[in-house]
């Protein structure tokens, strides 16, 4: 509240000064019109911005990322009304500004073209849900260069790189860009374009409650029989929300294994990760404490 007070004091502080000016510069008054639609204008969307904004930090301590869409939709929602009612009170008439709209959108047409292009492409994606806050997911798209593993030759059909695509949790999507932390840690920042453009694989479905994660685990084809007892017994803590298969012969002599495992989508999937892929290595410790 304190901010849309501070914008309207600064807004009517600055439409009189300027009046004032107005009355040593007689020309001036006849472009005062223009000053006040002006004042008008950022005085609203500052207003719509500040509103937004308060939406955000408000519901962010109980919806996390889920807050920043809400606050972003009530900002676009805000600034079209905004623009819309000031060129309604305008002096300029209908003829006028229909004439003049359509020269200024031809020209900015070409001249925004990519930055209209990824501010309706946020609008979609908050309105659809294409994405949201606190999904994760995979952005698959030609323009985003990716290099998947090639060498040695049989990585190549490994499951984990059929897909080549960027992996990470959605932490905001905004207007004209939208932010992924990777698994890596790094802040992968996307326009929207790309992302509606492109593709998204969600791990977690609308149909599940949960988030189901794999685990790719690459072991000497002699340690075969020992690892999968162990696989069974560090596996049967999740009942029947994990699995394990046998994929595929690496090198004629290693064995790949792929790890399903369905977990709560509020979990921490990097450390539960972490956990478990060190108990399925640790099948020779445990092979060796039988034999002693």
């Amino acid at each position: 509240m304190a901010e849309i007070i501070s914008i309207v004091a600064i807004v009517v502080t600055i439409y009189l000064f300027v009046n004032f000016l107005a009355i040593f510069i007689h020309r001036l008054q006849e472009y005062m019109y223009v000053v006040r639609d002006v004042l008008y204008l950022a005085a609203g969307l500052l207003i719509v911005r500040s509103i937004g904004n308060g939406i955000i930090r408000s519901l962010f301590p109980k919806y996390r990322e889920r807050s920043l869409s809400v606050g972003n939709l009530v900002k676009i929602v805000g600034y079209i009304i905004v623009i819309i009612a000031v060129i309604a009170f305008t002096k300029i008439s209908t003829t006028v500004a229909l004439f003049g709209g359509t020269v200024t959108g031809l020209v900015l047409g070409y001249a925004l073209q990519p930055t209209l292009d990824n501010l309706f492409s946020g609008i979609l994606i908050l309105t659809t849900g294409f994405i949201k806050p606190g999904e994760r997911v995979r952005v698959i798209n030609w323009r985003l260069p990716y290099q998947w593993a090639s060498n040695p030759g049989y990585k190549y059909f490994s499951p984990d790189y059929i897909i080549p695509g960027y992996d990470g949790k959605v932490v905001e999507v905004g207007l004209f860009a939208s932010s992924i932390i990777t698994d890596q840690g790094y802040e992968l920042k996307i326009t929207n374009s790309h992302i509606l453009g492109g593709g998204i694989i969600k791990y977690q479905t609308i149909w599940e409650d949960n988030f189901t994660g794999s685990i790719r685990v690459e072991i000497p084809i002699s340690d075969m029989e020992a690892f999968e007892l162990h696989a069974k017994k560090v596996l049967s803590k999740f009942d029947d929300k994990a699995s394990f298969y046998l994929t595929e012969q690496s090198d004629k002599n290693y064995l790949i294994y792929l790890v399903k495992i369905s977990v709560p989508k509020d979990q921490n999937w990097l450390q539960l990760k972490d956990s478990i892929l060190r108990e399925l290595l640790s099948y020779k410790n445990s092979d060796k404490q039988k034999t002693q």
